[in-house]
């Protein structure tokens, strides 16, 4: 599968590193598309992985000594927002880690990177051998730290749901209680009014002032936030961040039971929070019983208690050597160091009579 970044590249949309189009290992969009609660993929928000130059990995190559003198900064992520791709209708968000960043993530179970390690084979853009080798082996990176990451990002969408960030917003519900205009006017509505069409009835109490102050103030709220209109149709309750509060913590559930993450298993929940099915106050009562579960749960758990490193570190040298071809003069295995000189003391040992 070719590279969404190198096909954006090529088409000039992009302007990444010299060397990364090549070396990008894996690509997959995170999101509601592979949640399962949308089939959209014209927003596509993509991460991965890729591979720089060797001496970025090992700096000591090219003569660097960590914290001393002159630092090289090196390559940690590339990142570019709303690309738009006319000849195939998308919009992309990139996000493309350094492998070793982008596992350090994964082993410190940060929601995002998790996510786009268990998507969906559907939602896996582009892949080659190494992406393989990680994707095969994503369980390796779970562990019980997952509770305290998970509940972090959860309480974090709670509260994002709960408190409208958009600005604006709450100047423009201010004025519609003040005038007693239902929080379900849209912006086309106003304009229908303004040009004499049928419109909601409870503009005609307006004076055609305020009427284009209504006006003024709802656009500056939809110019800072495409969203805005949809949290105001739900009286300034954001259900985007309800349904990854409901997410985060069925995802956290099944980490916990099984050590495992199938992503679409809520669906069908998540959908009918997206449509309105599940209130606000429903919600937080669930989160709040299901916290108290996975509390007990996190105790009980057979999952090991933190990652492996020594395990995910073996797997990220196997994924090096596979690019690069051979780490000789990359590494110092101390242990592999340790046998050779046991076993030279063990040959003088056996010959001192002769020395």
């Amino acid at each position: 599968m070719a590279s969404v970044v190198s096909r954006l590249h090529k088409k000039g949309l992009i302007n990444p590193p010299d060397w990364l189009p090549v070396n990008i290992h894996y690509e997959a969009v995170i999101g509601s598309v592979a949640y399962g609660v949308s089939e959209d993929f014209s927003d596509m928000d993509v991460y991965g992985f890729c591979i720089p130059k060797k001496d970025m990995i090992f700096p000591h190559l090219r003569g660097e000594i960590p914290g001393f003198g002159r630092q090289i900064k090196r390559f940690e992520q590339y990142q570019q927002h709303h690309i738009n791709d006319k000849d195939v209708g998308k919009e992309y968000d990139l996000t493309i880690y350094n492998i070793v960043k982008y596992f350090q993530l994964c082993m410190d179970n940060n929601p995002n990177m998790i996510d786009s390690l268990f998507v969906p084979d559907n939602c896996v853009l582009s892949i080659t051998r190494i992406g393989n080798i990680v994707r095969e082996n994503r369980k390796e990176f779970l562990h019980k730290g997952s509770w305290h990451k998970f509940k972090g990002y959860a309480y974090s969408s709670l509260h994002k749901a709960e408190n409208r960030t958009h600005e604006g917003l709450d100047k423009l519900m201010t004025f519609e209680r003040q005038n007693d205009i239902p929080h379900q006017v849209s912006l086309v509505d106003i304009n229908k009014y303004l040009n004499e069409e049928p419109s909601h009835e409870s503009l005609s109490k307006l004076t055609i002032g305020s009427v284009y102050e209504y006006k003024r103030l709802y656009e500056r709220v939809l110019k800072s936030s495409s969203r805005a209109e949809k949290v105001k149709f739900t009286n300034g309750v954001d259900r985007k961040f309800l349904y990854h509060t409901v997410r985060l913590t069925s995802e956290v559930e099944q980490i916990l039971t099984e050590g495992d993450l199938d992503l679409q298993r809520n669906r069908e929940q998540l959908k009918a929070i997206r449509r309105g099915e599940m209130t606000h106050e429903e919600c937080r009562q669930w989160f709040s019983s299901k916290e108290k579960e996975l509390e007990k749960l996190y105790n009980t758990s057979k999952l090991q208690h933190s990652p492996d490193e020594d395990r995910i570190k073996s797997i990220l040298l196997n994924c090096l050597e596979e690019h690069y071809g051979t780490l000789d003069n990359c590494i110092v295995d101390p242990g592999r160091a340790v046998q050779a000189l046991r076993e030279v003391q063990e040959v003088l040992n056996r010959n001192k009579n002769l020395l």
